[in-house]
């Protein structure tokens, strides 16, 4: 049996984000999930939009859920526990107690799926981008106060040595990262090579594309949840204070004059999570694209992406061959430093545009030349390993934990 925990609320957009209607179909086993975030994170209900998915299983409590797990592990001989619990507050130490003392298989999967830098290592760092960041720290006491409550937490779970953890990881084994769920003890520890979740579902879904009908008809921009709604940073307490009007303002006149430089149509994607709400900043004359497998259906049949971060979702990009134009605008360039750093390297890592939406732009020096020989080795470096190649997320699974027939 595969039982999956979650940290956050179970949306629809979890359930596709994992591929579970392909799990549920393929892999040789049953499948449990427990919706955990009323027990380890009860305010983060309000990032993720929508109605939870009804196959999962919410738990309001420690004991409601120790409970269950305790009837799962002593019915369930060969169970894998798939756990994606943070750990920052003492009730996630609790949970993965609980599971320590079943003695269990515990799977983890620790890959970034993107080509983030470590901002803090960053060779040309000024004097005044190093007063900007002291200055975004420091004023923000709660976000200092996470920070020391997840060291701490994080340093106490290693008290804890699991009999069994394996982790998944995508690309190269040094891109695994501390920084997706922080490292666990154990007693063996397994690695296995998988794909990341945005490359299964390309490779899930291109059979499924009519290649007659993949004309290049529109530019694609993935947007942000931020400033609308509530981002990543803010969930763990960095308060950015953006000003919304302004930059939905600014977003929508310069998507009007890509379409016009381009003659084209520009389609908005929201942010996964927040893709079925309703955002009044955006110009009417957009369409905006509220479905939840949005990215892999429109990306293949697009002229070019448009993001305003580094997002994961550059994935798709690369696996179509697809050219990518990072944006930013002053805003965020005063306030999340950080984050144009992120995309400063990824646009040098994938040899891309990176423009300022604020300020005009070159139409004929926009879109750079895709390199092929670029996008293959990100896609082997980060996404995908050639020894998996014949091999869906579904066969790997099945080969290491359930392979009887």
């Amino acid at each position: 049996m595969l039982l999956l925990l979650l940290p956050n609320k179970f949306t629809e957009y979890f359930y596709k984000r994992y591929d579970l209607d392909a799990l549920e179909n393929k892999l040789r086993t049953k499948i449990e999930i427990h919706d955990l975030s009323n027990i380890v994170n009860p305010s983060w209900g309000k990032v993720y939009k929508g109605k939870r998915n009804k196959k999962a299983k919410v738990f309001n409590s420690i004991s409601e859920w120790k409970s269950c797990f305790n009837k799962i592990s002593q019915k369930e001989k060969n169970l894998v526990v798939y756990s994606h619990i943070d750990i920052h507050k003492l009730n996630s130490i609790i949970i993965h107690y609980i599971i320590f003392k079943s003695k269990v298989k515990v799977l983890q999967s620790r890959s970034l799926e993107a080509c983030l830098c470590k901002t803090n290592l960053q060779k040309k760092v000024n004097l005044k981008f190093i007063v900007k960041i002291i200055k975004l720290t420091f004023t923000n006491i709660s976000k200092i106060l996470f920070y020391f409550k997840t060291k701490f937490f994080s340093k106490v779970v290693l008290l804890l040595k699991f009999k069994e953890l394996f982790i998944l990881y995508t690309g190269k084994k040094k891109y695994i990262s501390p920084h997706v769920l922080y490292p666990l003890n154990a007693e063996k520890t397994t690695y296995i090579k998988n794909h990341s979740l945005d490359y299964s579902k390309f490779l899930l879904n291109k059979k499924k594309i009519n290649k007659k009908n993949n004309l290049r008809k529109h530019v694609v921009f993935l947007d942000s949840a931020t400033p609308y709604f509530i981002g990543d940073k803010e969930l763990f307490k960095h308060k950015l204070n953006y000003e919304p009007s302004i930059w939905y303002r600014n977003l929508n006149v310069f998507l009007k004059k890509i379409e016009q430089s381009f003659n084209t149509k520009v389609i908005i994607i929201p942010h996964p999570k927040v893709r079925i709400a309703y955002n009044p900043h955006y110009d009417k004359h957009f369409e905006v694209c509220s479905d939840v497998n949005g990215t892999c259906k429109l990306i293949p049949k697009s002229k070019f992406i448009i993001a305003i971060s580094a997002t994961t979702a550059v994935s798709y990009c690369v696996a179509n061959y697809k050219p990518i134009v990072l944006t930013y605008n002053e805003q965020l360039k005063k306030k999340n430093p950080n984050m144009l750093i992120e995309m400063k390297y990824m646009s040098k890592v994938l040899n891309t545009s990176l423009i300022n939406m604020d300020k005009t732009f070159n139409k004929d020096k926009l879109i750079k030349p895709i390199n092929k020989k670029i996008y293959d080795k990100y896609k082997y470096e980060y996404l995908t390993s050639k020894e998996i190649n014949n091999k869906t997320n579904c066969d790997i699974l099945n080969s290491y934990f359930f392979n009887k027939k």
